[in-house]
Parts: C-alpha cells; structure tokens; sequence
C-alpha cells in the first residue's frame, strides 16, 4: 500500500485539527478577546454549545487552540468583541473551514479561518511577541497568480 504525502499529513495533524470539525458548520454567535498586560493572549469564538478557544503560548510564541463547551467558558471575562472589526462581519455566519499555519522550524504560529463560504480564508490569527494579532482576508486583497 503506498502512503502519500496527503494521506500523512492528514493522519499526524488529525488530532489537532479535530477542533475544526468539532464546529462543523455551526454559525458564530459572539466573540470575546482577553488581555493580559496589553497583550491579547486569548479568543473565545463561541459557536451554538461549543467554544473554539484560541490561546497564545508565551514560552514559544505558538498559538494553540481547543474546543469546550460553552458552560465551561462562560465566566470567562474580556472584552466582547462581536461588535468590533473583523469580528461583526462573522457573527450569524456559519463556520467554514480552518487551517494551521506552520513555519519552518516546527511551531503551529498561526490559524486561518472561514466562515460562510470555503473559497478562501478569511481570518489570520498569528502569534507575534506573545501576543495574537488577528487579520482580515478580503476578495480585494487576494492576489491570484494566473499561469
């Protein structure tokens, strides 16, 4: 049987992208932001019964992220986020896809998400100085190289 390189990416990465299908297509309902010292450190996305939270590693400037369910997050204090940019843009709308991004020496820095349709991300959530920067993906600011 002959394993290519789709077939091992998938079965090493499984475990932490099972997040992402975790929320399926469930619709953004809020958004909260959580600072620590002027860094944001944590995001809490809360989709219908289940929270995607999104945390900064200060150790390595990785970024990591989880699934709870949103009882276990509810106290979680910040600032709500739903109504800020990009946030506002994304609440009602159903989750597309997510990604992980990977620099060359091994550390998960970054994820890419969709919402409401898959053509392309939307999101960037990067880790810099321990902190997570968040970014928006527009059709206006995709370059497509066309051979």
């Amino acid at each position: 049987m002959t394993t290519d390189v789709k077939t091992k990416a998938a079965e090493a990465l499984y475990p932490i992208l099972d997040a992402f299908h975790l929320i399926g297509d469930k619709s953004l309902r809020s958004v909260r932001q959580i600072y620590t010292e002027g860094c944001l450190d944590r995001i809490v996305l809360d989709f219908d019964s289940v929270s995607l939270l999104v945390t900064a590693d200060e150790n390595d400037d990785s970024i990591d992220f989880k699934i709870a369910n949103v009882a276990d997050v509810g106290n979680v204090s910040g600032i709500d986020a739903s109504c800020l940019e990009p946030w506002v843009a994304f609440i009602g709308k159903r989750f597309g896809w997510g990604w992980i991004t990977m620099n060359q020496q091994g550390y998960c820095d970054g994820l890419l998400l969709s919402f409401g349709e898959i053509i392309f991300p939307q999101l960037v959530l990067n880790v810099m100085a321990s902190s997570i920067e968040v970014g928006k993906i527009t059709k206006d600011s995709w370059v497509s190289v066309q051979r």
